[in-house]
């Protein structure tokens, strides 16, 4: 591990003549005023960074990429200095052609972080192209079968991309192969397919003439609905709408091929999930979406497979071609179109130093990070299944913060059985060797459906704030029943805490503690092997109103989790789908911080643990004030869990105090937000590794 002894950091020379004389003299002057001692180092060889000719002798042109070594106490002030310099162009001006590029901003929304440098490759999914016309009586049956060839396609493009997605092992795996199979069963059974096939005969028109129409149909009858799933739901119907006609096209014209190329930027006005497990990650560096939200299905894919990624950039579609130059800044939110030299070589020493620091996060898979004051922070994770809890493992957890148990519920046509629940649970608890595991009940509802409860249920106007989680189990205790059964059997072989979501009333914690002890007891009384003693029972703040009256919910439970997603979202009355508000979604809210220490202070007051696994836990730009608050357990996606560790290594816990301070005597949201913003910045410019 490096200390400020030794500092070392790579960078590409950017200016025009290079390392030349005067660029070389510039250099040591700069050296000369550093304490400690300055080595560079280009390919194998190592010169002292006092010596102009020395420097002249390592050749370094412009895009060469050389390493300024600091050897003292003050080793990173001053090879931050050299390297401010060497960014700087050594003070060249930038050359004229250079200016008269045609350099072009774009800003969207940062959802996945990392650096992209390439060309663009316009969504084929975007540009369908394709003849409707009429067809002849005679020519009926070989158009159906036609229409059925593609429908056959398609099935098996489904069930490639079903293979591909496991084995790529994605943060949202289980519920990326539950949605194309989903596909697969509207392809072998749905209205959809049928009435396109009546469609032919009956119009007498082409096949994709045929699924254009039924197209619009649908898309008219989703319009008409007020629900967010069934709007979700369209994008299934276009998506699979879109393939088949693709699969139509196929042997009409070229499709345009990516595996030869590297490098490529993708845009689309609206991914799917389909569109990106169908990528070849080989070829790609980047995605970018016209549309979308940061806590959208899309980002969190894009996230899971550490693609830089940028959505909601309006009128860039309309703006460029196949093969423009382009630079995605995924951690700023930032495209740049027909990129200047030094542009790029900007980015590509972000992009370098991304990767150096990629690397030297692995050092944090078996560190159980402590703040620099020593106070103990406990990182947990956010799961779907076995697969996601295997992989949280390998990079070193206190837990499971956060289980989402309805995902074996969704997109089936029966409802899970007790054993099946059982089973899966059991098998991730054992893996967890006696960390315990916290699930959250049946949260089905919003944005989350399963066939079978929305039957029963049926269409709501405002899913989000209808007959979901809590709300449902207590609608249909049956239901509910089954769920604790499983988890109580499956406690017996590891330890299950059960998160009740979207309390918002005293009555339903009550009444699902009822629940839960009489079922118990029922277990026991049957000799079915069950620990004795319950399992802690918890509940998830996640509205205004849970934290509204935090002070009495803690009296009755064994500990809180504060569910920042949907607490931001209720709170400011803001659709995180919705990509007309998206932007505004921001867990910087005053009102929203305020609840966050009503309802730890809450905890702390009766004596119950409180943790947070909300989308803030691991974003250094909210951590730190979570940690000064006094919560000392972050539950968060695994591909932040090392970041996480690196950063809380580098926290002082007394400074973290003092920010939580400052905030909350701050009312302008702007400030606030460059309080969060700088803090953060500087725990960051502090980090050893």
């Amino acid at each position: 591990m490096i200390t400020d002894k030794v500092f070392k950091k790579k960078i590409l020379i950017s200016n025009k003549l290079g390392l030349h004389a005067r660029a070389a003299a510039k250099f040591v002057k700069t050296t000369s005023r550093c304490v400690s001692k300055i080595l560079v180092k280009k390919g194998n060889k190592i010169v002292d960074g006092s010596s102009i000719l020395g420097l002249m002798t390592l050749a370094a042109k412009k895009g060469s990429e050389i390493q300024i070594i600091g050897k003292g106490n003050s080793a990173r002030k001053d090879v931050e200095s050299i390297l401010k310099l060497i960014t700087n162009n050594f003070g060249e001006e930038e050359p004229l052609n250079e200016a008269k590029v045609n350099e072009k901003f774009y800003n969207g929304i940062g959802v996945s972080p990392g650096v992209a440098i390439g060309k663009c490759y316009l969504s084929e999914k975007d540009k369908l192209d394709y003849r409707k016309y009429t067809i002849k009586k005679r020519d009926v049956k070989q158009e159906i079968a036609r229409f059925d060839k593609a429908v056959k396609d398609s099935i098996e493009e489904l069930k490639i991309i079903i293979k591909k997605s496991s084995k790529r092992l994605l943060t949202k795996n289980n519920e990326m192969n539950f949605i194309f199979e989903a596909h697969i069963q509207m392809l072998k059974s749905s209205s959809l397919v049928k009435d396109s096939r009546k469609q032919i005969q009956k119009k007498l028109i082409n096949a994709e003439a045929a699924i254009e129409e039924e197209l619009k149909k649908h898309e008219q009858t989703f319009k008409n609905l007020n629900d967010d799933y069934f709007r979700e739901r369209f994008d299934d119907v276009e998506d699979i709408c879109k393939r088949l006609i693709n699969c139509l096209q196929t042997d009409k014209k070229k499709k345009k091929k990516t595996s030869n190329n590297k490098n490529l930027v993708i845009i689309s006005k609206n991914f799917s999930a389909a569109e990106i497990m169908s990528i070849n990650r080989n070829s790609i560096a980047g995605l970018v979406s016209a549309y979308g939200g940061p806590e959208g299905h899309f980002s969190i894919v894009a996230r899971s497979l550490s693609i830089p990624t940028i959505v909601g950039i309006k009128g860039l579609i309309e703006n460029v071609r196949d093969g423009d130059e382009v630079v995605l800044d995924g951690d700023q939110g930032l495209l740049v179109l027909n990129p200047r030299a030094q542009t790029k070589i900007k980015y590509k020493n972000k992009h370098n130093e991304i990767k150096s620091q990629s690397d030297k996060l692995n050092l944090f898979k078996n560190i159980y990070p402590k703040t620099k004051d020593k106070r103990k922070i406990f990182i947990e994770a956010n799961v779907d299944d076995y697969s996601d809890a295997k992989q949280a493992i390998s990079k070193g957890i206190n837990g499971i913060g956060l289980y989402r148990s309805e995902y074996l519920y969704m997109n089936r046509k029966k409802l899970p059985t007790e054993e099946q629940e059982f089973q899966m649970l059991k098998k991730t608890l054992i893996l967890l060797q006696k960390r315990f595991l916290t699930i959250r009940t049946l949260d089905i509802g919003n944005d989350k459906h399963a066939e079978q409860i929305d039957k029963l249920v049926g269409p709501s106007q405002n899913p989000a704030l209808g007959l979901r989680a809590i709300r449902l189990t207590l609608a249909f205790p049956d239901i509910f029943k089954k769920q604790i059964s499983a988890i109580l059997r499956a406690n017996y072989h590891g330890n299950i805490r059960i998160m009740l979501p979207m309390v918002s009333h005293l009555y339903e914690l009550e009444a699902a503690k009822k629940i839960i002890k009489q079922v118990h007891k029922e277990l026991l009384n049957k000799k079915v092997k069950v620990k004795k003693k319950l399992p802690p029972i918890g509940v998830l703040i996640e509205t205004p109103a849970a934290a509204l009256i935090s002070d009495i919910l803690s009296k009755h439970c064994d500990f809180f989790a504060i569910g920042t997603n949907d607490l931001v979202m209720y709170t400011l009355a803001i659709d995180r789908g919705d990509d007309n508000v998206a932007s505004i979604y921001d867990p910087a809210h005053l009102s929203v911080l305020k609840l966050i220490k009503m309802s730890k202070d809450s905890a702390e007051r009766n004596g119950i643990p409180v943790s947070v696994c909300g989308e803030m836990a691991g974003d250094s730009l909210f951590s730190s004030f979570l940690i000064g608050l006094g919560i000392d357990t972050l539950s968060m996606s695994t591909s932040r869990i090392l970041r996480s560790k690196q950063f809380i290594q580098n926290l002082n816990f007394c400074d973290a105090k003092k920010l939580c301070d400052k905030i909350f005597k701050e009312t302008n949201y702007g400030k606030i937000k460059k309080i969060l913003s700088d803090f953060s910045n500087n725990i960051k410019n502090q980090q050893i590794i």
